[in-house]
């Protein structure tokens, strides 16, 4: 993986990155984990461009082109060359001080349209959402802005075990990178 860092680096508590058109499935699983992540499907690499150095976002892509852009004009930005999500998004995360990550619902995002979820009572959704659903779950949130609904599903052991995963792999790359640093 290769990456590009502005000239004056900025230190963010959290990454916050810009996806492009061939990463939506690691901008969604970002999304998840609570990365600030907007997800740029239909725009042009100028326009992305712009947009990360205006908002101070890690650009990610797959295009060596673009990357090559994203390098010249100084804007932050990685180079996803694998094709396992689990690598490209450990070695991200890594290299952005992120040793490890969990799933949770009060800070995750929604995996739409990046906004914030917001806890919602039951009682609220009556409704919208099917009888069976509220009756066998306690937790419900809500997108600020496109006001998609979730509730903590069968999928959160699938998404803890991707953390898992994650984090195994942010482990074994710093091993790695210790060793290298031992033995030179």
């Amino acid at each position: 993986m290769r990456t590009a860092e502005q000239r004056y680096k900025v230190k963010l508590w959290l990454p916050r990155f810009l996806v492009d058109a061939m990463l939506g499935d690691i901008a969604r699983k970002l999304r998840i984990f609570g990365f600030d992540t907007l997800y740029m499907k239909d725009t042009s690499d100028s326009s992305i461009l712009e947009m990360a150095l205006h908002e101070n976002r890690i650009i990610l892509t797959r295009d060596k082109e673009f990357f090559r852009r994203v390098v010249k004009a100084g804007a932050e930005g990685v180079l996803m060359e694998r094709y396992d999500q689990i690598d490209n998004i450990a070695n991200t995360l890594l290299k952005y001080g992120v040793r490890s990550l969990s799933f949770n619902p009060r800070t995750a995002r929604c995996s739409r349209c990046n906004g914030i979820l917001a806890l919602i009572k039951p009682s609220d959704l009556e409704g919208a959402i099917p009888n069976k659903t509220l009756e066998i779950h306690d937790n419900f949130f809500q997108c600020s802005y496109c006001n998609n609904i979730y509730w903590e599903g069968s999928h959160v052991k699938r998404l803890n075990l991707l953390a898992q995963k994650i984090n195994t792999k942010i482990e074994k790359i710093e091993t790695e990178l210790a060793n290298e640093r031992f033995i030179l």
